[in-house]
Parts: structure tokens; C-alpha cells; sequence
């Protein structure tokens, strides 16, 4: 299976945003739960992790789409790049907003909150829109060889 090269932002944007969910969840909860701090504050440490959950989904499923994209008959092989956009969006948008519904459990125990709703679609709009506007395939480097 040949690898396809990935834009650099996208490498950056995977690890800042795991970095931005681990420091959220081990040092800023953890702080902002324990201070008599406005309600804003919790609202956001306690709604990162499905913001954080929305982008890495997102990213990932847009790499496994198009590493399985050459797999498919030539109608789905010459999709354009922002229908792969579109269903990795579509397809984490409704994985993680389904489990905030309680439609499955795969993530684990889930409290609703429309607040974690409204975080993952941002999440969601945030990675689509940056998918959009800069790509995800390095097409400088997919033309080199």
C-alpha cells in the first residue's frame, strides 16, 4: 500500500490538538473543577475532549478515505477531494454526535450536554474548513516521484 503524503499542518494539527486534549484533561480540568471560577470555564475544560474527539476523528477518517480511495471501481475512485472531506466529516459528525445521544456506548460512560454537542460541531466546522481551504494530501510530493 503505498502512503500518501500527508500536508504538514495536518501532522501539527493532530499532535497540537492531542497535546490541547491531554493538558486539558490532566492539568486545566482538573484546576478549573477545583476554583470557584465562572461557569463559562467549566462549560469549556468539560466540552474540550468532544471538540479535540470531532478534529482527530475527522483527520483520521480523511486519511483512511483516501488511503482506500484507489480501492474502489472508477466512479468512486475519481471523487473529488471535498466529497472525502464531506463523508469523514459526516461520518465522525455522526459517531460522536450519536454517542452523546446515548445511540451507542463505544466511548464509553456519556453524560448528555448540549454544550458537547455544540463542541464537537465546532470541532467538526473547524476541521472541514481548514480540509477545504489547505487539503490534506501534499500533492507537491505525490507528483515528485
Amino acid at each position: 500500500m503505498k502512503e500518501i503524503p500527508i500536508k504538514k499542518y495536518i501532522r501539527y494539527l493532530f499532535v497540537i490538538t492531542i497535546l490541547v486534549f491531554f493538558l486539558n484533561k490532566f492539568y486545566l480540568r482538573p484546576w478549573v473543577l477545583e476554583k470557584d471560577l465562572p461557569n463559562v470555564f467549566k462549560i469549556f475544560v468539560l466540552s474540550v475532549p468532544n471538540l479535540a474527539e470531532a478534529i482527530i476523528g475527522t483527520l483520521l477518517l480523511t486519511g483512511l478515505l483516501f488511503q482506500l480511495r484507489p480501492y474502489f471501481n472508477q466512479r468512486l475512485r475519481a471523487l473529488k477531494d471535498t466529497y472525502i472531506h464531506l463523508a469523514a466529516v459526516g461520518i465522525a459528525g455522526v459517531y460522536g454526535i450519536s454517542q452523546e445521544y446515548k445511540w451507542h456506548n463505544i466511548g464509553g460512560n456519556n453524560v448528555f450536554d448540549i454544550y458537547d454537542v455544540m463542541a464537537s460541531i465546532i470541532g467538526l466546522v473547524i476541521a472541514f474548513g481548514l480540509l477545504q481551504k489547505f487539503g490534506f494530501i501534499d500533492k507537491t510530493e505525490l507528483y515528485k516521484e
